[in-house]
């Protein structure tokens, strides 16, 4: 397997955690359902949220892995902006309105930050995707900060919406019209990789919050439920990715973000169910459409970046979405039974990981 030629410093690692503390508090903020049910508005501003924290958090990784720059000078603007990332996560609320200047001020902040490192990088590279980059956060500050001063909210929020969101499409737009330099696909790919582990270990505070609740059979398997789905997307990093490919690392970027979004929903899920707090039915729909966002996700970065030997063709994307057909009606008809249920969860996802490995990882395998 391919390995970067750069390191993740210590201070990188401590801004992950940060990173990863923040998107987890978020999600269990957020996460307030209503007769049983969490509202769709609830749902986009949770996807909204974390679409400021990917954005925040790509830019800078792929600063890292684009420019060099003077670890001290990296290290103060990480140092500053975790600051502003703790301050946007505490003002994530239920009610956002309540909340707007330190949200939008702390996003204005941190894309302005961004901005100014990604302009010291062009004024020493003089790289297009380094000016590009610095003016679309600089953009994206601006509204962020216009948006503050908007009435009514709702308008507010839009046009917050759209600098968010166009920041985060710009990256697509410069790699495939300017063809920006590639990327270090094996720091790139490490750092989403240990950026998920620690989502991950943010999802354990739901395992927790049942245990505290009472340890119990369902407690256990919830446990497992996480450590399964961690346990397939290392397979696929240790395994599946060729990460010797030279390309601008768009799959790795665009795909993390349901990825994350998908590890967080189904934690909160699971424990909001536990606790009583959702409708069996709503639960299971939802639970199967996570289940489907985290596989298929999984499965398509796993296409994007092969090595020769896997087996990734049209069967393999059929049993995945057959095998959750089956479980979504496995789950309907158990969704009121919380052990049953979770031992049917435990046992599609322990299938699931086993056919990942034999089928798709090692498809010429002894057993195949």
């Amino acid at each position: 397997m391919a390995k970067s030629l750069r390191s993740v410093t210590m201070v990188e690692l401590f801004y992950d955690l940060i990173f990863a503390y923040a998107v987890g508090r978020m999600a269990q903020t957020l996460a307030l359902p209503v007769h049983g049910r969490i509202a769709p508005q609830i749902i986009g501003e949770f996807l909204l949220m974390l679409l400021v924290f990917w954005v925040i958090w790509t830019y800078q990784t792929v600063l890292t892995n684009q420019f060099s720059h003077p670890q001290w000078r990296h290290n103060l603007f990480s140092l500053f902006n975790m600051f502003w990332v703790i301050v946007l996560s505490t003002a994530i609320t239920s009610d956002l309105a309540t909340t707007k200047w330190p949200c939008q001020l702390s996003t204005a902040v941190l894309f302005l930050s961004l901005a100014s490192e990604y302009g010291l990088a062009w004024r020493k590279n003089h790289a297009t995707f380094a000016k590009i980059s610095g003016l679309t956060l600089a953009t994206g500050s601006a509204i962020a900060l216009i948006s503050l001063f908007l009435k009514p909210y709702t308008l507010s929020f839009v046009v917050f919406f759209v600098g968010i969101v166009g920041a985060g499409l710009m990256p697509s737009l410069v790699w495939r019209s300017n063809k920006a330099p590639l990327t270090d696909l094996a720091h790139l790919s490490e750092r989403y990789a240990l950026l998920v582990l620690l989502i991950f270990g943010e999802s354990i505070i739901g395992v927790a919050d049942t245990v505290y609740s009472g340890l119990s059979l369902p407690a256990a398997l919830f446990f497992l439920v996480v450590m399964l789905l961690l346990v397939a997307y290392q397979l696929v990093y240790d395994n599946g990715l060729n990460r010797r490919q030279k390309n601008g690392g768009l799959a790795v970027i665009h795909l993390h973000y349901p990825l994350m979004a998908a590890i967080l929903s189904l934690s909160t899920l699971i424990h909001l169910w536990l606790a009583h707090s959702l409708d069996p039915q709503w639960f299971a729909f939802a639970i199967t459409l996570t289940l489907a966002v985290y596989y298929f996700s999984l499965i398509g970065y796993l296409s994007a970046y092969p090595v020769k030997r896997i087996d990734i063709g049209f069967k393999r994307w059929f049993y995945l979405g057959f095998s959750l057909l089956i479980f979504g009606v496995y789950s309907l008809m158990t969704s009121v039974m919380p052990l049953p249920f979770l031992l049917g969860l435990t046992a599609y996802l322990l299938a699931d990981t086993l056919y990942l490995w034999q089928f798709i990882l090692h498809p010429n395998g002894p057993t195949y």
